[in-house]
């Protein structure tokens, strides 16, 4: 059975064609211009099986602009808030913040750096990752030229805010595991709303700093894990898709969900293009199930968890289903199947999948420990 992995960060579609295991097409399919952003009052619930999930808390987060270091294409930074700008690796100033943040679902680059003899940018969502009325800022890990293309580095860093009033920094200190195109930082780094606040100095005429210094990057050659078990709890969700047939067939499509204190999302491929090859082009339905990540722990970064995905037979009940425990990662979160089922018994109006042009997935899905 074919089973594919989702990386979604960057803008490149890979596959493997030597196992099994591959990638699915990056995220930028999903949501153009960045991650898909939602409230948490607006976000679905999935139901537990009789547990009532812990309401997921705020979360806050951080956020970017120019380089101070190198070239800045006509723009400058302003320098004299800063105590010791060689204390820094990277410093990044936005200015005119509010016509990013206009954007709902804005996600920004930086330009390259280099920094411990690795390549880094800094993104930052001017709204948030994934949550509304926030900012967040992470490091990516853009080049490592002379490692391994699946080399992993264990990153201790620091990402800082400057206060425009006194020069002072909100600084928030991070240790990861991340490859090439990985984001490692923080969803709950600062709210929107004490981000702009004229109090804070950290938005000063419509301007902001940020800075990064990367303090020990460390290739791992061995790579562990450690399990921490938490409390098995089924979560159930479906997703009611009116007017199937007048789906984009050229793009993927995604319902987010949250299972307890974890953000899911269902994905589905109506019609994958795949190998231009292959002579399956175009015969098979794919479905995959994402994770985003904690709404409050920033440690589930990496879950393992149990699920299964059914598109529901809504005559006979003798649903198309598939069931794994997998371990995701936020960064890299998908699992699925490429060839899930075929167009043609999804459209075969006598098996039941396919009703007055109406389609129902269902996800249940249990997070069963943390790995660190």
């Amino acid at each position: 059975m074919s089973f594919w992995r989702l990386f979604c960060r960057g803008k490149k579609e890979k596959y493997s064609s030597s196992s099994n295991e591959g990638l699915l097409p990056s995220a930028s399919l999903v949501s153009p211009g960045g991650y898909p952003q939602f409230s948490k009052d607006e976000l679905p619930q999935a139901k537990p099986s009789g547990f009532k999930p812990v309401p997921p808390s705020p979360l806050h987060q951080k956020g970017g602009g120019y380089s101070t270091k190198g070239e800045l294409s006509g723009f400058e930074s302003d320098l004299s808030i800063v105590n010791d700008a060689n204390a820094y690796d990277f410093l990044w100033t936005i200015k005119s913040f509010s016509l990013l943040s206009g954007v709902s679902e804005s996600r920004q680059t930086s330009g390259r750096f280099n920094a411990k003899s690795l390549t880094w940018k800094l993104v930052c969502y001017p709204n948030g990752n994934l949550i509304e009325d926030q900012i967040s800022v992470y490091l990516m890990l853009s080049k490592a030229a002379d490692h391994p293309s699946e080399a992993v580095f264990k990153v201790s860093y620091e990402l800082f805010l400057f206060d425009q009033n006194n020069g002072s920094t909100f600084t928030r200190r991070g240790e990861n595991l991340a490859q090439v195109f990985d984001e490692i930082g923080f969803r709950n780094f600062k709210d929107l709303s004490e981000f702009r606040s004229s109090s804070k100095g950290y938005l000063v005429k419509d301007c902001c700093m940020f800075g990064v210094k990367i303090l020990q990057v460390v290739p791992i050659k061995t790579i562990t894990e450690c399990l921490h078990p938490v409390e098995k709890i089924t979560h159930e969700f479906s997703w009611k898709i009116e007017n199937f047939s007048s789906l984009d067939k050229k793009i993927s499509h995604e319902k987010h969900f949250t299972a307890g204190q974890y953000l899911w999302s269902i994905l589905l491929h109506p019609d994958p293009t795949g190998d231009k090859k292959s002579h399956e082009l175009g015969k098979n339905f794919s479905i995959y199930l994402y994770y985003y990540g904690s709404v409050r722990d920033e440690s589930a970064a990496k879950v393992s968890a149990e699920f299964s995905l059914s598109v529901i037979d809504q005559i006979g009940r003798k649903h198309k289903k598939l069931n794994y425990t997998e371990v995701f990662k936020s960064t890299h979160p998908g699992w699925g199947k490429k060839d899930f089922m075929l167009k043609e018994d999804l459209e075969d109006p006598s098996l039941g999948f396919l009703i007055n042009d109406t389609l129902i997935i269902e996800a249940k899905v249990a997070v069963l420990a943390l790995v660190k």
